[in-house]
């Protein structure tokens, strides 16, 4: 693949990641919003649903949060032309993982190796 070419998809992939970025700040930003809306609550039955509502909206916020954190971390791959590295075996991550998953970090063998390990260690403490 040409120089050229590679800065090409690289400016489209950050362009995507950058675009990504502000939906999810938008999107944290409203979670931030209505949870100072939804201090109203009436009844025992209003309360077990916004109970509810607030431990699933928790989740999400956790969930965008950590991509958000994902997302600047390959902004800063990007920026310090480290993109497209397994920041674990510093091999090239493939370019059909890095376009269905533009925030990956890892190669699929080593993404593989460290799913391995974290089950093995989420199997582990529950006995």
């Amino acid at each position: 693949m040409s120089q050229s070419s590679m800065i090409k998809k690289t400016d489209a992939i950050k362009e995507g990641l950058l675009q990504r970025k502000r939906e999810l700040e938008a999107g944290i930003k409203q979670l931030q919003l209505d949870n100072d809306v939804s201090d109203q609550i009436q009844d025992s039955g209003d309360q077990a649903i916004s109970s509810a509502f607030e431990s699933l909206k928790s989740s999400l916020h956790n969930n965008e949060y950590e991509e958000f954190k994902m997302i600047e971390k390959a902004l800063e791959m990007i920026e310090a032309g480290s993109y497209g590295m397994c920041v674990d075996c510093q091999e090239a991550i493939s370019e059909k993982r890095l376009k269905s998953y533009p925030n990956a970090t890892r190669c699929i063998l080593c993404q593989e190796k460290v799913e391995e390990e974290n089950q093995k260690n989420d199997t582990n403490s529950y006995f």
